[in-house]
Order: structure tokens, then sequence, then C-alpha cells
């Protein structure tokens, strides 16, 4: 009597993981977008221009949340290179951060001043 021998099964496909950690920093700097968005975008309807006050209320929110986010995509960029994993949602939310924490501390210390473009005789 013999025995009869199943064929070997190939073998499992690769499966890729989720960056999830990046997904989450994402959603995080976009948290801390949309609210000064908002206000933004308010702020072009007519008769709203007293509505940039607001901008005063959200900036803080936009730098404090877009730091943490800042970190969470540089944290997950690292370990995205490692796993050698999709890298785009982490760029993407790095740079996000990026702009959510220089852009308005440029605002706040003065990016804005016209001293920087008149020449100075």
């Amino acid at each position: 009597m013999t025995e009869s021998v199943s064929p070997a099964s190939p073998p499992a496909p690769a499966t890729r993981r989720i960056p999830i950690l990046g997904i989450i920093a994402f959603a995080v700097a976009m948290v801390a977008l949309l609210p000064s968005l908002g206000v933004f975008l308010y702020g072009f309807l007519p008769d709203m221009s007293a509505a940039w006050w607001l901008l005063i209320l959200t900036l803080p929110f936009a730098i404090l949340v877009g730091a943490i986010a800042l970190v969470l995509g540089i944290i997950a960029l690292i370990l995205d290179i490692r796993a050698r994993r999709v890298l785009a949602w982490s760029i993407v939310s790095v740079i996000l951060s990026l702009i959510l924490v220089v852009a308005p501390l440029w605002l706040i210390t003065g990016g804005f001043t016209a001293g920087d473009y008149l020449a100075s005789y």
C-alpha cells in the first residue's frame, strides 16, 4: 500500500503591511490644518474681514499639533524605511507637518515685514 504524498503547496505571497503610523500622522496633521484653513477661507467671504482674529486662536493649535504630527511622521518614515514599506504616507505627513510648523512660526516672527523687501540706502 503506497501512501499518496500531497504535492508541495506554493509559498504564500508576501503580505505588505499597511503603513498605519504614516496614515495616523497624516490624519493628525489634517486635524491641525483644517481649523486654520477653515478660518482662512472664511475670512475671504464678503463682510467677514473681522474673522482674521480667529487665526490667533487656531495658529498655536496648528503649531502644537503639527509638531506632534511631525514627530509621528518622522518615526513612521524611519519604520517604513526599515520595513521596506510604502513611504508615500510618511513623506506626505512629514511635508505637511513641516508646513504646519514652519509657516505659522514664520508669520508670527514677522516673515512679511516690508524691511526685507525695501532697499535701504
